[in-house]
């Protein structure tokens, strides 16, 4: 029993090490595997030597019955200052690859060594002169991790080496200052004037900016492996937030054609405690989300804030999350810059050999607190009278090595950058047309966006047109004879086939669009049928092919943070495609909120990132109960000021038609919400003509009737209304508000006119504490210089009720009231 607890029921060359340890061949392969298996737990990651020993059965070669020095080997290669933690790996190739990289001879190069050992001296000094001469500043130092830095730096050469020509990365803001420094290029000056405060962009450009360590940098890079355009994401504070948004942006400059090394750089706390984390890994493996595979590099500094290990997680290390996708791990002794050297190396070699992830955990400490004026103390005594008795690492390493560290060329200009960070401001303003202070008007003027009925027809050809060979379900094929018909006739153009004339337009003129979501391809509501399967056979044609440019439609897996964030990213990067992330149901936003808040609506205001993602989330009370009723507008209306987003809830498959081409033919770029419809993707109300996708975008729809009462509405409502109101007679003017954001008052102002003296009444399906009312209240009230009436369902705690029968009940009281109440 002791054997097979050991080796591991299942693991690879398990049962043949147990069943063969009785002969001396049979016994050398057991020792090698459990050395393979469990050396890790073993080896030399304990910088500060507060560790328990780790008891490790089964690498003592005396109990295979052999001479002790058959476990040398494998006591070098696999207990010393990286520990190889690779026995989760079913794929025997990747394994071998380990473990011959493992067990394999190597020597640092001498002048790797002689450039570790000024970096890390470098990096001392440049935390010193921080601390001496600007003390009290926040800037999450990294001292006590400086063999980081030899880790980040000779993953950036050795990328540079093998070919690559730009590394992409989220990253952290510990020791991001310091990173910035010596390793991304960004000049001294401005890191130090950032520290002081002086802010990155001039006010007068009316962006917000963001604190120091949060900034992100763009710019070329010498490396001793060759040059390299480096560009590390902008975070919040949340950090771990940021790595499928340097992962998308990676993706789409391969898809580019650039050579891209993708990083993600993670603390041990975020790594192991952000959930984001293991959705990233999955993801990794996913052909949409595919970027050859991605080192990460955590810097484990033992301890989360104040949070020690044993309360921060469950498993064994900060990295387990790692093997849930069986990705290689390596430990490593960040005192150990040597370690350092050979784990950079193996972690881009893994990555060029295999196209996947691979992690790298460097073992250090911080020698102060979370911050510069935090007392770790308080909370970890211990810990850091180890810290306080350790020398400066470039101390022990110069000893090691025999020769000083030379660094008083950097002493002499990080002298004369602190003195000229004193005086320095930007001398130049970015453009950011995005911030002017008129940009809601340019957001609101007309953008040609209109196709010729005569084009239209070709592509509804080419999207209802199925390759030979390829039988599709008669429900599908009922669905594209439907299609084909409507455009021809050019009458009852549905939700999905607008949206579909949109893509295949943009397409055609040479926009690649990327579209994916939870059953987006499909459609979550049968309404898409983006992918044609054939019955008989295993092919599939997707209706986009064999346009101009490519068209990506995907489904994703169950979540949504990770994939939100991915897309963001790459609209970053992919600046001239559409892309498009829709969300099962609209209030899936939840569980993506930070990307929202922290990317979306304020990327541009804090970063000066500029994106033009479609958010598309599915909004409406139509009887499913409260978890799938409500994109939730009133706090997507909340985060709007400045022309941050748009927010539209339309009514017409034809203005879907238009939002969707208007994205890629302003000249602007901005997030696009979307509270897209459920009921009105198939309601007889809901069509367009073909002759109104030659047209443009209506922010404000109104019927012109003269009546006494004016009822303003917005989406799935509007119709609804309009349908209850031509079969009852009422004498009501409908007016439809397209978009929420930008208001167009204007077009509002206007619509209004006609009724000087009419009641004016905003109807809503949502609640009373939800929905739109509150942030348009003051806002309608200025504009029509009265009062509204408010026509709505009681306020609730929940976005609806759950049985149908009592929501419909609900739904008809607001009709009956806006119409004749």
């Amino acid at each position: 029993m002791r054997d097979t607890e050991v080796l591991g029921a299942g693991d690879p060359g398990a049962l043949e090490a147990l069943l063969g340890r009785s002969t001396e061949m049979g016994a050398r392969r057991a020792l090698a595997e459990a050395y393979r298996r469990w050396g890790w737990l073993a080896a030399d990651l304990d910088p500060l030597g507060l560790g328990q020993p780790v008891v490790v059965p089964d690498l003592d070669a005396i109990s295979y019955g052999l001479d002790p020095s058959e476990a040398a080997v494998f006591r070098s290669a696999y207990c010393g200052a990286i520990g190889w933690e690779i026995g989760h790996i079913q794929d025997p190739a990747r394994r071998a690859w380990l473990t011959g990289m493992a067990e394999g001879s190597w020597q640092p190069q001498p002048t790797d060594r002689r450039w570790a050992l000024n970096l890390i001296a470098e990096g001392e000094l440049l935390e010193a002169t921080f601390d001496r001469r600007m003390p009290g500043a926040k800037t999450f130092g990294l001292s006590g991790a400086e063999g980081y830095l030899v880790l980040l730096a000779h993953v950036l050469a050795r990328g540079a080496a093998g070919g690559a020509t730009h590394a992409i990365m989220g990253g952290m803001h510990r020791g991001r200052l310091t990173q910035m420094g010596l390793v991304f290029g960004k000049p001294l000056v401005r890191i130090i004037a950032d520290a002081r405060g002086v802010p990155e962009y001039p006010q007068s450009l009316g962006a917000s900016s963001d604190s120091p360590y949060h900034l992100g940098w763009g710019g070329q890079v010498e490396t001793p492996g060759g040059a390299l355009d480096v560009w590390m994401a902008p975070h919040p504070s949340h950090l771990s937030v940021v790595a499928p948004v340097g992962l998308g942006r990676a993706r789409a400059a391969q898809e580019a054609g650039a050579r891209v090394l993708p990083l993600a750089l993670h603390t041990d706390a975020a790594f192991a405690g952000q959930g984001v984390n293991a959705e990233l890994l999955q993801l990794a493996g996913l052909p949409p989300f595919d970027v050859g595979g991605t080192v990460h590099l955590m810097l484990d500094n033992q301890v989360g804030f104040t949070t020690g290990e044993e309360e921060a997680r469950t498993a064994r290390t900060s990295a387990d999350m790692a093997k849930l996708t069986e990705t290689p791990v390596l430990h490593v002794n960040g005192d150990d810059p040597d370690a350092c050297l050979r784990a950079a190396e193996i972690a881009v070699a893994y990555r060029t050999a295999f196209g996947s992830d691979i992690l790298v955990r460097l073992i250090a400490y911080r020698r102060k607190g979370h911050n510069e004026i935090d007392q770790p103390r308080f909370t970890q005594p211990a810990m850091y009278r180890a810290i306080d008795a350790l020398p400066p690492l470039s101390l022990r390493y110069a000893e090691r090595l025999g020769l000083p560290a030379a660094v008083a060329d950097f002493r002499d200009a990080l002298d004369v950058a602190f003195d000229a960070a004193k005086d320095w401001r930007p001398n130049t303003v970015p453009a950011a047309p995005g911030l002017s202070e008129d940009v809601e008007t340019s957001m609101l003027a007309p953008v040609e966006t209109g196709v010729p009925e005569t084009r239209l027809r070709n592509l509804g050809r080419h999207l209802t047109n199925l390759p030979d060979g390829i039988i599709p379900h008669p429900k599908v094929a009922e669905f594209l004879a439907n299609r084909h018909a409507a455009i021809e006739a050019g009458e009852g153009i549905d939700w999905a086939t607008a949206e579909a004339l949109a893509i295949a337009s943009l397409l055609d003129e040479g926009h690649p669009v990327r579209l994916g979501g939870q059953d987006t391809v499909r459609g979550a509501f049968t309404q898409r049928h983006a992918r044609v399967h054939c019955q008989n056979t295993a092919r599939s044609h997707l209706i986009f092919d064999g346009l101009t440019a490519p068209a990506q439609v995907f489904n994703t897996p169950l979540t949504e943070n990770a994939v939100l964030g991915f897309e963001y990213g790459y609209s970053l990067g992919a600046t001239g495609a559409l892309t498009v992330w829709e969300a099962q149901f609209g209030d899936f936003l939840n569980v993506c909120q930070p990307m929202f808040d922290q990317f979306l609506v304020c990327g541009e205001d804090r970063w000066l990132l500029p994106s033009g993602l479609v958010l598309l989330l599915p909004h409406g009370v139509d009887g499913g109960g409260p978890d799938h009723a409500t994109a939730h507008p009133e706090r997507l209306l909340a985060a709007c000021a400045k022309g941050n987003i748009q927010v539209v809830n339309l009514s017409t498959p034809a203005n879907y038609f238009h939002a969707l081409r208007r994205q890629m033919k302003a000249d602007w770029r901005k997030p696009l919400i979307i509270l897209a419809p459920k009921t009105l993707l198939r309601h007889p109300g809901a069509k367009s003509r073909l002759r109104d996708l030659s047209g443009s975008f209506r922010s404000v729809i109104a019927d012109g009737r003269p009546a006494k009462r004016v009822v303003l509405s917005t989406g799935k409502l509007s119709v609804l209304l309009e349908a209850e109101r031509d079969k009852r007679g009422a004498d009501v003017a409908l007016i439809r508000l397209e978009q929420l954001y930008p208001l167009d008052t204007h077009a509002l102002s206007a619509a209004l006119t006609s009724y000087p003296d009419a009641e004016l009444v905003w109807a809503q399906e949502e609640p009373e504490n939800m929905g739109y009312f509150g942030w348009l209240d003051r806002k309608l009230e200025a504009i029509a210089g009265r009062r509204w009436r408010l026509v709505t369902r009681p306020a609730s705690p929940s976005a609806s009720a759950g049985p149908k029968t009592w929501d419909d009940a609900r739904l008809r009281a607001v009709i009956d009231e806006a119409l004749e109440g």
